[in-house]
């Protein structure tokens, strides 16, 4: 079984820290097994950080998660939340070349930040209700996008349990905002996704 190690979870970062430690021997194991690192970021809600002591571990925990992909040679995917240039620039300042940012909640222009440095972004079915990643694929290019439901959130109904099958959804949306066949968004989207995830040709081959 492929998969990946998921470091996302809220917790202090002091905590973060010991748990990816303690993590290192397990996907030191299954390297080989693995498809990425994630999710990994940065959240600086007020509500969860409220210094910038704190927001500096949590920029620590993230750059040795960046450095793990890095000397495994496996993407990163990266939700952050109120962080989205902090995030980007972080990842453009360690050297990392592959990454998925998974909800992005920042403006278009910072995400064009992370398209000029390679990065994809996954749309979800709440762009449907979503004005933010409404304008964010407005303006990103579709070769640097990818699909996502992240079920069971981030559906097209707001409170409402969100299913893989809404996938179609966020398709849907892009061409219509695009003005493009919605098979040209499924087509270039699955070769992006295949381009960032290697490893999954053989799971499409099994």
């Amino acid at each position: 079984m492929k998969g990946f190690i998921d470091c996302h979870c809220h917790i202090s970062a002091t905590d973060f820290d010991n748990d990816l430690n303690a993590a290192l021997p397990l996907i030191e194991k299954y390297k080989d097994r693995l498809l990425a690192i994630g999710e990994v970021g940065l959240d600086f809600t007020p509500r969860f950080v409220s210094s910038d002591a704190g927001k500096d571990e949590q920029r620590t925990v993230l750059i040795k998660q960046a450095e793990i992909a890095k000397r495994l040679d496996l993407p990163l995917n990266v939700h952050s939340r109120s962080a989205g240039r902090p995030t980007i620039h972080l990842l453009k300042e360690q050297g990392v070349e592959k990454a998925l940012l998974h909800a992005f909640d920042g403006k278009p222009s910072v995400a064009m930040e992370g398209v000029k440095a390679g990065y994809f972004f996954s749309i979800p079915p709440s762009i449907v209700r979503s004005e933010q990643k409404q304008k964010l694929v407005k303006q990103l290019p579709l070769e640097n996008m990818c699909l996502e439901t992240d079920s069971p959130a981030l559906g097209p109904e707001k409170q409402v349990r969100n299913e893989p099958r809404n996938i179609t959804v966020c398709a849907e949306f892009i061409s219509k905002v695009k003005g493009i066949p919605l098979e040209r968004v499924m087509e270039v989207t699955t070769q992006n996704a295949l381009r960032l995830f290697p490893k999954l040709q053989a799971c499409f081959r099994l």
